[in-house]
């Protein structure tokens, strides 16, 4: 038989906070990198700056993808401590309606 699943939906939702953040830096740091290399191809030759641009545009786009993809486990992980919150209340709410039928001479042991 397997191990009871417990899950802290509170921890759920730090992490999602925590790749968050993560996301932000990530999106930073490569604003700044794209910043930097536009500012170096003031001096170089013009074949060397269009294939410095295809490159750029493809970082870009990797970028883009890498940024969306720690968004949406964010949000995932919200959505999983959500999911295990309605769950534990509707649950609870099951519980209470059942035991509320029981007569107390059935709950002796």
């Amino acid at each position: 038989m397997p191990a009871p699943l417990s899950v802290i939906p509170e921890d759920l939702q730090l992490s999602a906070a925590t790749v968050d953040v993560h996301a932000d830096t990530v999106r930073a740091r490569h604003i700044a990198a794209d910043g930097r290399i536009e500012a170096a191809q003031r001096g170089l030759p013009m074949g060397s700056a269009a294939a410095l641009n295809t490159a750029v545009g493809k970082w870009q786009a990797d970028s883009a993808t890498l940024f969306g993809r720690l968004v949406g486990h964010g949000c995932d992980l919200r959505a999983g401590a959500t999911a295990y919150l309605c769950t534990d209340e509707d649950s609870a709410s099951a519980v209470s309606a059942v035991g509320s039928t029981i007569r107390p001479e059935d709950m002796k042991l």
